[in-house]
C-alpha cells in the first residue's frame, strides 16, 4: 500500500525504508514518514526488547536458582539406611516366612 502511494504521487521509497517501516510495524509501532526518525526509533524499539529479554532471563534464573531443601536427612541415618538396604534384611524375612509357610 505504501509503494502504492508513493508511486502515484511521484514519491519513491527504497528498500531500507520500507524494511524499518516492516520492522516498526512488527513492532507495533506506527512510522513517522521520515526516514532518521524512523530508524531511531527502530533501533530504540529493538535495544528496549533486548533489555526485556535479559531482564527475563534474569528473573528466570534466580527463580530456578532459589532451590529449597525441604527434608534434611542426617548422614548417619542416610548411612544406615542404605546399609539396611544393601542387606534387605526385610525382604529375605519375609521370603524365609513364606517358605515355611506354603512349604517351598
Amino acid at each position: 500500500m505504501i509503494q502504492a502511494i508513493g508511486v502515484a504521487s511521484g514519491l519513491s521509497i527504497d528498500a531500507e525504508y520500507l524494511r524499518i517501516i516492516q520492522e516498526l510495524r512488527s513492532l507495533g509501532l506506527n512510522p513517522s514518514g521520515n526516514k532518521t526518525v524512523d530508524s531511531q526509533r527502530l533501533a530504540q524499539a529493538k535495544a528496549e526488547l533486548i533489555q526485556r529479554i535479559y531482564k527475563k532471563e534474569e528473573t528466570n534464573s534466580t527463580q530456578e536458582l532459589g532451590v529449597q531443601v525441604i527434608n534434611q536427612v542426617d548422614e548417619s541415618q542416610y548411612a544406615q539406611r542404605a546399609e539396611m538396604e544393601e542387606q534387605r534384611l526385610g525382604a529375605m524375612t519375609v521370603a524365609e516366612l513364606n517358605r515355611i509357610y506354603f512349604g517351598l
